[in-house]
């Protein structure tokens, strides 16, 4: 019945007590947030009410004043500038963001997004050919760049000259004029883990302090720096953590055409829309443009300023995500087929390969392997003679460091502690297979190969309040850096019987004491059906568990979601 290890948090005792004080909250909320590390009265206020007021100067980026500077320079002289950006959601908002405000300030500016099928991820021979068909001046990346030094040199052969914005980490630098990424060497900002379109908000930010203009000028953006930061797997911490809380009530409060018009297709409200409803609706939509096709219409909706075409390109993604949503299911069947025979060998990572495979959706596919294997994992397909695939990495284990060890084997890889992409030549696909797993062998120990989660504190049903409940829901957005708090109860006793629904999932009663009861839901558990069956009504059970509140029929009641359970 027990799935996972269970790892019960401990902070300090008096932390917590003084904490619960400060703030007037429970025990149980105060040694939540003692284990993200907030036990002050002030860190408190920073975690639950993010302030603009305190995110770092952009100036802190190395190189910020060159690249202000020459983008002044470039709109003053009437200079073509190319917004150069990554297919993916980081890269899409990031380019519409930053070609919006250069257009707005009087740039003459365009844009240009690689064919992830043809051309791969990065600065490409045929992006650049197009930049000097275009006469561009200047190119200013967005969520890449950061590894092309040859591209950068080919650049400057053809009298163009790059800023880089990216924040994937670096290995040799390119010669670019200016590059803005908080994770090379020599620069001083002190928040790493910004996202592509982060880091050209600061430049926004930035180019506006030089200018003198308002921050309101820059703010203005920030509900596509929230959609970015929900989707490309970024800490969800501090900087991050504010400009996604402020820039999800612009999204709320004053949506553009094209959030508008996804909502609407999506069937909710735009003052509904949560941390979800981006990751796991608008996001995938979003890429399904580059998966499938191309992000040329992922663009397009992006820029949309009328109500008509933004419903246009709203639908013409849907339809892309239909179909990707078919194919991927299509992979996962065979790569969860395959897993059993592989692991025989390579015990501590996931390593698949089809030529078949269709490359726009093995990200995905990696992603769900990992949920289910919770073990670092490589997805490829084949493209133009080479092997190309996806990464996703698990806990503590630093995804780019792994690769950087397996370099021998690779032709090219990029990425960041999640999250990585690479490609490598079929014959080297033994050799890479192998090192890949020998290096994750030795930063996952034995113990870590059961799935572990994380419980912040025990906590009582009848301790589970409305002001609970209104503080609890405070602690979003969840994701990586800010999983989502997790409690255990004391033994309940299971009341009235289980049922399953649609064969997948379980919702079964638990009574504490003589008064509190709780629906309980366990997602894709089916096994426990049979379990709560047999254990009948004096079962004690433990649960680990997320409460939440859920309305049905105008009324509000409290449900806990399982995460696992064992017998008292």
């Amino acid at each position: 019945m027990k799935r996972f290890r269970w790892t019960r948090l401990e902070p300090d005792e008096s932390l917590v007590k003084e904490l619960s004080t400060a703030i007037n909250v429970s025990n149980s909320i105060a040694a939540a947030l003692c284990n993200r590390g907030v036990t002050t009265f002030e860190s408190a206020r920073q975690f639950f009410r993010p302030s603009l007021d305190e995110v770092p100067s952009p100036f802190l980026l190395r190189d910020m004043e060159k690249a202000v500077a020459r983008i002044g320079k470039a709109i003053g002289n009437g200079e073509r500038m190319m917004v150069y950006g990554d297919y993916d959601v980081d890269g899409t908002t990031g380019t519409a963001m930053l070609s919006m405000f250069l257009e707005e300030n009087g740039a003459d500016v365009c844009h240009y997004i690689n064919d992830r099928f043809r051309e791969g991820y990065g600065l490409s021979p045929e992006g650049i050919a197009w930049a000097v068909e275009m006469q561009v001046k200047l190119i200013i990346t967005v969520d890449c760049g950061i590894r092309a030094v040859e591209e950068v040199r080919q650049c400057a052969d053809r009298g163009i000259e790059v800023i880089i914005c990216d924040h994937h980490e670096a290995d040799i630098l390119p010669e670019a004029f200016a590059i803005l990424d908080p994770k090379v060497e020599g620069c001083s900002y002190p928040f790493r883990e910004l996202c592509g379109c982060g880091v050209a908000l600061k430049l926004i930010q930035a180019m506006v302090e030089t200018s003198g203009g308002g921050r309101e000028r820059w703010m203005a953006y920030l509900d596509l720096v929230a959609v970015a930061t929900a989707a490309d797997m970024v800490s969800l911490q501090k900087e991050n953590r504010t400009y996604f809380h402020e820039g999800l009530r612009r999204l709320r409060k004053s949506p553009r055409e094209s959030f508008k018009a996804m909502a609407s297709l999506m069937n909710i409200k735009s003052e509904d829309i949560t941390m979800t409803g981006i990751a796991f609706g608008i996001a995938p939509r979003i890429n399904a443009a580059g998966r499938m096709e191309s992000a040329r219409t992922a663009m397009q909706w992006l820029l949309a300023k009328d109500a008509r075409s933004a419903s246009d390109f709203a639908s013409e993604l849907e339809a892309m995500n239909t179909r990707r949503r078919e194919i991927d299911a299509g992979i996962m069947s065979r790569a969860d087929k395959m897993v059993a025979g592989h692991c025989a060998s390579y015990c501590s990572s996931i390593v698949l390969y089809d030529e078949e495979w269709h490359l726009g959706v093995l990200g995905i596919v990696a992603s769900k392997l990992l949920d289910k294997y919770a073990l670092p994992t490589v997805i490829m397909g084949r493209m133009n003679g080479l092997v190309k695939g996806s990464v996703r990495s698990v806990g503590t284990v630093n995804i780019y460091d792994v690769l950087q060890e397996c370099r021998d084997h690779l032709e090219q890889f990029g990425g960041h502690h999640q999250a990585a992409g690479l490609t490598l030549r079929p014959e080297n696909l033994p050799a890479f297979r192998k090192r890949f797993d020998e290096v994750c062998r030795e930063l996952i120990t034995v113990e870590q190969r059961q799935r572990e989660i994380v419980i912040d504190a025990e906590l009582g049903i009848q301790d589970i309040t409305p002001k609970f409940m209104n503080v609890l829901e405070q602690f979003s957005p969840f994701g990586f850096g800010n999983r989502e708090p997790l409690f255990v109860s004391r033994p309940c006793v299971l009341s009235g019987k289980p049922r399953l629904l649609k064969d997948r999932h379980v919702k079964f009663m638990v009574k504490e004491g003589r008064s509190s009861v709780a629906e309980v839901i366990a997602f894709d558990r089916p096994d426990l059906y049979d379990d709560l069956t047999q254990l009948g009504a004096d079962g004690r059970l433990l649960l680990a568990y997320i409460p939440e509140r859920k309305q049905w029929n105008g009324r509000e009641y409290l449900q806990l979601r399982l995460k696992d359970m064992e017998v008292c």
